[in-house]
């Protein structure tokens, strides 16, 4: 079994035990409420066949320079789409911010050297 975020942290650049092969994005933005709102798709394939699905949302308010927020909403979804004969665990993990992502990732990190 591996650990979903054996995959996560390797598209976030850090070391792990697979690595990335390829990837295809799709972007797209919509209004919701007179906000544009910027959406991603990101596939990931690994060098095991697994592939991941990143998908990403945040509003142009968040963008912006002059945003006061210290962690501004960012939502982040990331889901096995293919998994081969890989049990992966958990199949999903979404996050509300990068500062939430960043704090998980570092918890990972610290568990995987124990």
């Amino acid at each position: 079994m591996q650990q979903l975020a054996s995959y996560i942290l390797a598209i976030q650049g850090y070391p792990s035990q697979v690595s990335i092969i390829s990837q295809s994005r799709k972007n797209h933005i919509y209004q919701d409420n007179g906000v544009n709102i910027h959406d991603c798709e990101i596939v990931y394939t690994f060098n095991n066949g697994v592939m991941i699905c990143q998908q990403t949302e945040q509003d142009e308010l968040a963008m912006t320079p002059a945003s006061d927020s210290i962690c501004d909403d960012f939502w982040v979804n990331y889901s096995v789409i293919k998994a081969n004969e890989v049990d992966i665990t958990p199949r999903q993990k979404s996050f509300s911010n990068l500062c939430q992502q960043r704090f998980w990732l570092k918890m990972q990190l610290n568990y995987s050297t124990i």
